[in-house]
């Protein structure tokens, strides 16, 4: 082996190490697809996580994709949490989704852009078990159109 491959090759291996150790800190994360004729107000979409660690505090995350066409620059869901002992929360998130000069906000290209909002610092689960995670879109329409998709990321602090 040269030593110019093998200096890719070692090039190559440290990329992957750095960017496996990036989401160490990954406790769940999943994205669903809003149908292609639009998400009515009354569909939810659900995500199940299981939560094993009580102690450690979490960052949440909405993530959503949004098309070129999306009619507004913000969006508002409902997400409600529900804890393993049938408890339930609920917020309300607003999701800039362009600047006030119309530029689109996340990152893409053609016509989705994504983007990633950090809605809660410092959460703590105090039951181990099945947390679920249910967002309804909040906007004042009876089916929103140009959301592509909307997830969930839990990270620990």
């Amino acid at each position: 082996m040269l030593w110019s491959d093998k200096k890719l090759l070692l090039t190559a291996l440290m990329a992957m190490l750095l960017l496996s150790a990036c989401d160490r800190q990954l406790v769940f994360e999943k994205n669903q697809a809003v149908p292609s004729e639009g998400w009515h107000f009354e569909d939810k979409i659900k995500f199940e996580a299981k939560v094993t660690d009580t102690t450690s505090l979490h960052n949440l995350y909405i993530n959503v994709r949004n098309t070129t066409d999306y009619g507004y620059s913000n969006f508002y869901l409902f997400l409600d949490i529900e804890f393993p002992d049938g408890t339930t929360l609920r917020d309300t998130i607003e999701c800039m989704l362009a600047e006030r000069s119309g530029q689109w906000t996340g990152k893409g290209f053609g016509k989705i852009r994504s983007n990633s909002f950090l809605f809660r610092t410092d959460v703590w689960f105090p039951l181990e078990g099945n947390y679920v995670f249910s967002m309804e879109q909040a906007m004042r329409t009876l089916v929103l159109e140009g959301i592509a998709d909307v997830g969930l990321r839990i990270e620990r602090k």
